[in-house]
This record gives C-alpha cells, structure tokens and sequence, in this order.
C-alpha cells in the first residue's frame, strides 16, 4: 500500500470516529509534531524572513517581469 492510499485509509477511519478519547489522542499526536519551522536551517530562515522584509517593503517582481526578462533562456 503506497503513501497516498494509507492517508485516504486513516482520513477515512478518522471521519468515522466518534470516541472522544480517540480524537484527544490523534490531537496529541497533531500537536506533538514539530513545525516545520522548527526543521529548517537557520540560513533558510534568514533567508525566508529576508524575502518577507522584501515583500513588505514592495520590493517584488510580477512572474510577467521576469519572464521577459529572460525570454532569451527559454
């Protein structure tokens, strides 16, 4: 059984689940998991909070104006 049809099989069993200490338990496991935040490097890091600084700074490019720009490339 590949990865995706084992998530359908649990997405499926998990709707049907009206045990009020399975759910707690399921939500244990959600909360347990680590963020992916926490998984990256601290260079990603940086990296992404420096992007978010560019954004709210308008500092963008339209996916237009690069493509434009090397058309050349493609």
């Amino acid at each position: 059984m590949n990865i995706e049809t084992r998530k359908v099989s649990i997405i499926s069993w998990i709707t049907n689940i009206n045990d009020e200490r399975v759910l707690s338990k399921i939500e244990d496991i959600q909360e347990s998991e680590p963020d992916w935040w926490d998984l990256i490097s601290n260079d990603e890091k940086s990296e992404i909070e420096q992007g978010l600084a560019e954004i709210e700074r308008g500092e963008t490019v339209t996916h237009k104006e690069v493509m434009s720009k090397y058309k050349k490339w493609v």
